[in-house]
């Protein structure tokens, strides 16, 4: 079922995607010849003023088929015939679009409750906590005192014996403290009832830690209506940004990533990359914590469509984009089956890229 929930969400983000290039294309005067949902073959399809609506067997999204962006059709209602300041506007609507959906879900957020976001966050808006800092769990080292115990990865730590530990921090100076003792500790799954555990720690300079527990605080601000406009798009500014810097860094470490595929060890380029398996466990883990946690991870998934289809790749919107200045800039004109060989290889680069990123998934989540 969870895979089928992924699927959905992804796809509406990626018809979202493309619905931005259909209305800059019919903005511009470009005419679409087909706007379809999902991937062919061919459902069910209607033609209504020259563009076939189409519904496609294949779940994975949506694309949009403007009449000349094969290079070869002119006429003034052709892609190829358009002003190039009118191409840009199509090539980066999609983006657009993205941006815009990640804006209206993080307001959404802002005013009912916003999960933390720790550096993302625009603290000079002075928010009001709707939530207080809880500890959850990330990781339970296997053999460890709190696997025997019970802890699962998304349980909330509440006590630990009187104290209430709100960070990390809190949490290693509680357990250090306490090194080879016993201690109580309050934990909460879900929905369910608090339960109250006996942990043996681990002596002083045990391997693995005294608890056995990875942890990292959650909360969630709230913001007046105002404020929460700023709040959305900064954040959404702010991880567009940290997204760009991370898919560069991904690209430009490919070299390492490929030795790493002999290695027993994930290179830090591949270590905050995650792939389709990837996103599938992140999902998991983040659909314990409530629906706006769902909401968070998917103005996420939003701001990455954006960010990484900006980027001048071959067979990606920046990518295109690219091509088309270069050619205004240079007076040079590609041929179409050139341009469709450049777009192709690029494609078959990202879906390797795509690949190795899945290895180390599994490698990370298995």
């Amino acid at each position: 079922m969870i895979y089928v929930v992924i699927i959905l969400l992804f796809a509406s983000l990626v018809i979202l995607h493309e619905l931005g290039h259909f209305w800059a294309a019919r903005r511009g005067g470009v005419l679409v010849e087909e706007f379809g949902v999902g991937f062919p073959p061919l459902a069910w399809g209607k033609k209504i003023k020259g563009t076939l609506y189409s519904i496609n067997w294949l779940p994975l999204g949506g694309f949009v088929r403007l009449k000349g962006e094969d290079g070869t059709t002119k006429g003034k209602d052709s892609f190829l015939s358009a002003p190039i300041g009118t191409k840009s506007k199509i090539l980066l609507a999609g983006v657009g679009m993205n941006f815009l959906t990640a804006v209206v879900l993080l307001y959404g957020l802002a005013v009912t409750g916003m999960p933390g976001l720790g550096q993302f966050e625009p603290t000079f808006l002075h928010p009001a906590y709707a939530q207080p800092k809880q500890l959850v769990v990330v990781d339970v080292v296997k053999g460890s005192p709190a696997e025997q115990a019970g802890i699962r990865k998304g349980d909330l730590l509440l006590q630990a014996n009187d104290a209430k530990p709100a960070t990390e921090t809190e949490l290693a100076n509680f357990t250090k403290a306490h090194a080879g003792q016993r201690v109580t500790l309050s934990v909460q799954t879900g929905q369910a009832m608090v339960r109250t555990l006996d942990v043996q720690l681990r002596p002083a300079a045990s391997a693995g830690g005294y608890l056995g527990v990875g942890a990292q605080p959650i909360y969630k601000l709230r913001y007046n209506p105002l404020s929460a406009l700023v709040a959305a798009v900064w954040t959404t500014g702010a991880l567009f940004v940290a997204t760009i810097v991370g898919v560069v860094q991904l690209v430009v470490g490919i070299p390492a990533l490929l030795i790493g595929l002999f290695q027993p060890t994930v290179p830090a380029a591949a270590e905050q990359a995650s792939g389709p398996l990837g996103i599938v466990f992140i999902f998991q883990s983040v659909s314990t914590l409530g629906p706006a946690y769902v909401v968070l991870f998917l103005a996420n998934i939003a701001v990455a469509l954006a960010a990484f289809n900006v980027l001048p790749l071959p067979a990606l919107d920046g990518g295109r984009l690219a091509l088309v200045w270069w050619q205004k800039l240079t007076g040079r004109v590609l041929t179409p089956e050139l341009e469709a060989q450049i777009h192709g290889y690029g494609f078959l680069a990202l879906l390797g890229l795509m690949l190795v990123v899945t290895v180390y998934d599994i490698r990370k989540f298995f």
